[in-house]
């Protein structure tokens, strides 16, 4: 009787390994995406418990928009300990995590140390957790729309005096940007690093009748966008489409969260360097109260 030697011929055995690699080129691009995917989904959910906390901070405090930033010292030491907009609605998250999204890979150290002014080193040990709770809020990935919700009107022991506006004088909530995505810093080629930001600038400020769409005279703010700098840190004003390059979470001053591209969000504006553009249509532009 023939007996067949057990094992794989180096056909067979080439044959297999080809099905593999041919399973493999189909299955990790799939793979990959449903990891982007899932990364998009939670983003969007902690940037509705963003805007879901700003407006339980809102009802609790007169109808005000959350400030952007309280004193400018950057410190979270008295006698001017600062708070910015991430700390402030932490009594309605309770979770830090939240003002990261999973699509930016910078870690609690990076968000925390680096370019932050304050050097955590210069606190006080018993303020150190504080502060580094505060630098972390500074990097959050979700900015705000601060020249329209919290505008700096000058004045305060550093210069800031932001103020809060009425929640209810949004003519249109539904259709106005209150947070996007954000990035902190990007390198030489354009990578972004170093977590995101917690503020930034619409990109147009002007009416094209040239009357100022701002609520008040700012004395801070980033400068605008920077669209002849692609590489810029501030190529968007602040915010970064962190999804796949294209798309950024949005949350609207209604209350509901949805992606866009960048180009999306600039609807009714003339878009140049520092403001140099102007809103041509105010019923299309998403940034401001009218």
């Amino acid at each position: 009787m023939n007996r067949r030697k057990l094992g794989f011929t180096l056909i067979e055995l080439l044959v297999v390994i080809a099905i593999i690699a041919i399973l493999a080129a189909i299955l990790f691009p799939v793979f990959a995406q449903a990891k982007s995917a899932a990364k998009k989904t939670q983003c969007l959910s902690n940037a509705k418990q963003m805007i879901t906390a700003s407006l339980i901070y809102s009802g609790d405090a007169d109808d005000a928009a959350p400030l952007m930033q309280t004193t400018g010292t950057y410190s979270a030491a008295p006698p001017n300990e600062d708070q910015a907009i991430g700390i402030l609605l932490q009594p309605y998250m309770k979770n830090m995590q939240m003002l990261a999204s999973p699509a930016d890979g910078t870690g609690d150290q990076g968000r925390a140390y680096n370019g932050v002014p304050v050097s955590p080193d210069s606190v006080p040990a018993q303020y150190k957790q504080a502060q580094y709770n505060l630098n972390i809020a500074f990097k959050s990935n979700y900015a705000y729309n601060t020249d329209y919700f919290s505008p700096m009107l000058g004045g305060g022991p550093t210069g800031f005096q932001p103020k809060g506006m009425n929640m209810g004088s949004v003519n249109r909530p539904a259709e106005t940007i209150f947070m996007i995505n954000s990035v902190w810093d990007r390198s030489s080629s354009g990578a972004p690093k170093d977590g995101g930001n917690w503020a930034m600038d619409a990109p147009c400020r002007y009416y094209s009748d040239g009357t100022d769409s701002f609520p008040a005279s700012p004395s801070w703010w980033f400068g605008g966008w920077n669209p002849s700098s692609p590489n810029a840190w501030n190529v968007f004003g602040g915010a970064w489409p962190w999804h796949n390059g294209k798309l950024a979470n949005i949350v609207w001053a209604d209350g509901h969260a949805t992606a866009k591209q960048m180009s999306q969000v600039t609807a009714g504006c003339d878009v140049r360097d520092g403001w140099g553009g102007y809103i041509f249509d105010r019923e299309r532009y998403l940034w401001d109260f009218n």
